[in-house]
């Protein structure tokens, strides 16, 4: 991966899926005009019925990941990667006393906050003081070290990966968890929230978008873990003292739950 900016693309092209979808009011700021040019073209060669079915089990999985963000109750979030996603700005606008901090490439960040700052005007809202955007590269940088003057050691802390995963080599994957663990170590309570993506792209169709994420928008995708009983023990050997792992057999997806103490 390594500092690729690229995969902003894959992040427009997910607040696209949420615009399509009606999932909230503030995706569609985050579309933009060439991402809506390919979506159209896209069109031209596959179903309707498959684009509806793909965008939905996407969403589905953001969805699910909200539901697990719920029942462990954080006081702060750090979302890695966290793209042209609204959670931020729909948690932080429903709880003010939540600290959310969202990273991702200097790219995307400096993008979002300028969007952010149309939808405040436009929409007449007031952005929560406890939401956070820092330029930050998760794989390449300490994460503690850049993000400590923000986080509140002694308030229950939730560190989430939503897709990011999936585009990491194993060795930027293990460098990526051990800096989640330097960080939640340090906090009074902490855990873990990602998912491991089984297949979600499926038939001839699948395989031709697949061509097209590999080819044109130059990312790759990668798994880290085999099953749910993988995910345990490997989460586990690295450093953590529990899992909870959720098998979603609408999105194909093993999300996990890893507590750091």
């Amino acid at each position: 991966m390594k500092g690729n900016d690229k995969i902003a693309f894959t992040a427009e092209a997910i607040a696209l899926m949420r615009d399509y979808l009606g999932h909230d009011k503030f995706s569609n700021y985050f579309v933009g005009s060439q991402i809506l040019k390919n979506f159209k073209m896209l069109r031209f060669f596959i179903p309707n019925s498959y684009i509806d079915n793909m965008f939905r089990k996407r969403i589905k999985l953001s969805n699910e990941i909200d539901n697990l963000i719920k029942s462990y109750k954080p006081e702060q979030i750090v979302e890695l990667a966290c793209g042209y996603s609204t959670r931020g700005l729909l948690m932080t606008q429903k709880n003010h006393n939540l600290s959310y901090i969202e990273t991702d490439f200097s790219l995307v960040i400096k993008r979002k906050k300028k969007i952010l700052r149309d939808i405040e005007n436009k929409e007449k809202i007031k952005l929560s003081k406890n939401h956070h955007l820092v330029e930050i590269d998760a794989i390449n940088s300490d994460l503690y070290k850049n993000l400590r003057t923000l986080l509140d050691n002694k308030k229950r802390t939730l560190v989430i990966a939503e897709t990011l995963n999936s585009y990491l080599t194993p060795e930027e994957f293990d460098f990526s968890i051990k800096n989640i663990i330097n960080l939640l170590r340090r906090m009074k309570q902490g855990a873990y929230l990602s998912h491991e993506t089984k297949k979600m792209l499926s038939g001839f169709i699948g395989r031709m978008l697949l061509f097209y994420r590999n080819r044109i928008a130059k990312t790759k995708g990668y798994s880290h873990f085999s099953d749910e009983a993988d995910i345990k023990k490997s989460i586990i050997k690295k450093g953590f003292k529990s899992v909870q792992v959720r098998n979603s057999r609408i999105t194909n997806n093993l999300l996990y739950l890893a507590r750091i103490n």
